[in-house]
């Protein structure tokens, strides 16, 4: 089913909220320097150099730019996921101020993740728990994977318009491509793609490069949203 005709089924659907403004953010890559971070953990799990993480990845698959196969790169992204290392993954300067500017704008803080719920029974504990050591407040989190089993049917962003009226997602920040085009598709009209090594050959979405310029830019959005709703 294509996503117009996905989203105009989810709009007959249950509704989330009090009708306050929304804004989703993503977790890794987003948040969080899931990259430095997973590159020096397989570093150390395959004892062999990866690349830095300031190297341009001119779009390759990560498997590739780190010059193993993808079924080992698969095995070391599930020993990452298992022995716990989401739990302290460094958060990027200005992560804990953003949520606490979006809520102070009367606004609610959605996360919207690609971590695998479904797949490990950590993914969910882990994930609260380094929101809570960073500080890093929020009124709803989404992960890939719960909405459904059907292609295309357990995109993150489908899931959020499922739940929340549209006019109501004031704004969404990512760091991957097809994220951004995922939400762009969903009819979600401002997003954010976060300034990364691995996206520098992508141009849709406004690019920002820091978390304090991101917190800029939504306080605008919101204050916009509300001069038109309310």
């Amino acid at each position: 089913m294509s996503v117009p005709a996905l989203l105009s089924e989810q709009r007959k659907l249950f509704r989330s909220g009090d009708g306050k403004p929304v804004v989703a953010l993503d977790i890794d890559g987003m948040l969080g320097d899931y990259h430095r971070h997973f590159l020096w953990f397989a570093e150390q799990w395959l004892g062999t150099p990866m690349p830095a993480p300031v190297d341009i990845n001119p779009g390759m698959r990560l498997s590739t730019f780190m010059g193993i196969h993808h079924h080992v790169y698969r095995e070391c992204k599930l020993a990452y996921r298992q022995g716990g290392l989401k739990r302290f993954m460094p958060a990027y300067p200005g992560a804990s101020e953003l949520t606490k500017a979006i809520q102070a704008e009367g606004a609610e803080v959605w996360l919207c993740t690609t971590r695998p719920y479904l797949r490990l029974d950590n993914i969910d504990p882990d994930t609260r728990e380094w929101l809570r050591r960073n500080d890093i407040r929020y009124d709803a989190v989404i992960f890939e994977g719960v909405g459904g089993d059907k292609a295309g049917e357990t995109s993150k962003y489908l899931e959020l318009t499922r739940q929340v009226d549209l006019y109501r997602i004031v704004a969404a920040a990512d760091d991957l491509p097809e994220q951004v085009a995922m939400a762009k598709a969903c009819g979600i009209t401002r997003v954010y793609l976060r300034d990364q090594p691995y996206n520098r050959d992508y141009h849709l979405g406004t690019r920002v490069i820091s978390l304090p310029e991101l917190t800029r830019n939504v306080i605008a959005d919101l204050q916009l949203w509300r001069v038109t709703y309310g």
